[in-house]
């Protein structure tokens, strides 16, 4: 019965009123755009690497690594490092993988096994290395990417040497001033030891739940996806994961809302960019200008940033290969919206008693920093 109730809880339209209200907490202006105009200056520097090397087919793979950039921003440099450092390998592990399928040949339902294992992957290192921000999403989003038709082996290893070379570039720009605290003998932050820390992040299985449930919510969204027909089912999976990443079930309720309408309202946006086949520059520099303005307005409201997150999306991704643009739209409206749905359902059948007891006009409550969920 307390499935019942907090599903209704869910439908009660003080969700909505949650949902369109901005969150007031979260970091400072100063915090924010610092770690904007890092994340900016990491990808608009992977962009103009591949552009210079005659391989601008391989940008937006190079711009997924800078995304590394988005991981550790309020951490001191010793650990920012050691965790750029680690997310940028997953990254590249995860495109590699994706991409050697996809040059094999092999069936939708191998792809998708492979994105559940790297989803719920994903969502336990997240937990266990207390990433914050934007945790498993921007993995599934880089396995997606990867999940794009490759000609062969060459392929597979020059989208994993743009994944990793863009992950490079971002640990050089984030971490640089470091260098320079250095230089002025300034005293360096002790970074904790990696075991302290995941012992810290999995005490009490507390990474047993939320893996559970993204493995599950990630093999259901896929495969709804995947047989509706849609084009990108790894979309569908991001966006249960993104859901699930929530501080509590009412929480994810909220997300769910804002991921969807966000990214419908988003494709509105999108689309004319799409169909305007801009060059490669001009793709760039909106790109940059997205994902600046996405880490700005993030933290202050989800369902905004979705208005820029989509866009952005859709760019990075009809850069590998020239696709239909309102295609490309509808698959991410649909996938989202699906991935959404299934996110929710499996976190209200894996809640416990207790929260149907919760009230049911929740104000939509950062999750705590190992879960404070952003992405793609």
């Amino acid at each position: 019965m307390h499935h019942l109730s907090l599903a209704a809880a869910l439908l009660h339209p003080s969700q909505l009123r949650a949902a369109l209200r901005p969150h007031r907490g979260g970091p400072s202006t100063r915090d924010s755009l610092g770690g904007a105009l890092r994340c900016g200056t990491s990808v608009a520097l992977a962009f103009l690497v591949v552009a210079v090397l005659g391989r601008p087919d391989l940008a937006g793979y190079a711009s997924l690594g800078a995304l590394a950039s988005l991981y550790g921003r309020s951490s001191g440099y010793a650990w920012r490092l050691r965790l750029m450092a680690v997310v940028g390998g997953a990254l590249t592990a995860a495109v590699a993988a994706m991409s050697a399928l996809a040059a094999a040949g092999a069936p939708v339902v191998a792809e998708l096994a492979v994105l559940t294992l790297l989803a719920a992957g994903a969502t336990a290192g997240a937990v266990a290395l207390r990433t914050g921000p934007p945790g498993a999403t921007i993995l599934v989003f880089a396995a997606g990417a990867g999940a794009a038709a490759a000609a062969g082996a060459g392929d597979v290893a020059a989208r994993a040497v743009a994944v990793a070379g863009g992950a490079l570039l971002a640990c050089v720009v984030c971490n640089a001033g470091w260098v320079l605290d250095r230089r002025r003998g300034r005293p360096a932050d002790p970074a904790p030891r990696v075991r302290d820390v995941v012992r810290a992040g999995t005490a009490g299985g507390a990474a047993l739940t939320p893996t559970a449930s993204v493995a599950v919510a990630a093999a259901l969204a896929g495969s709804v996806a995947a047989g509706a027909g849609w084009g990108h089912p790894a979309w569908a999976v991001m966006g249960a994961a993104a859901v699930l990443q929530g501080a509590h079930v009412r929480h994810m309720g909220v997300r769910a809302l804002q991921r969807a309408a966000g990214t419908a309202a988003g494709v509105a946006i999108a689309l004319p960019l799409l169909g305007a086949h801009l060059p490669f520059w001009a793709v760039a520099a909106l790109v940059v200008l997205l994902q600046t303005a996405t880490e700005l307005v993030v933290a202050r409201h989800y369902g905004v940033a979705m208005l820029t997150i989509t866009p952005m999306a859709l760019l990075m991704t009809s850069l590998g290969a020239p696709l239909d643009p309102a295609r490309l739209a509808l698959d991410r409206a649909l996938d989202t919206a699906a991935g959404a749905t299934v996110g929710l359902l499996v976190a209200v059948l894996a809640a416990r008693p207790e929260h149907a007891a919760l009230p049911p006009a929740p104000a939509p409550a950062p999750a705590p920093a190992a879960a404070a969920p952003s992405g793609q």
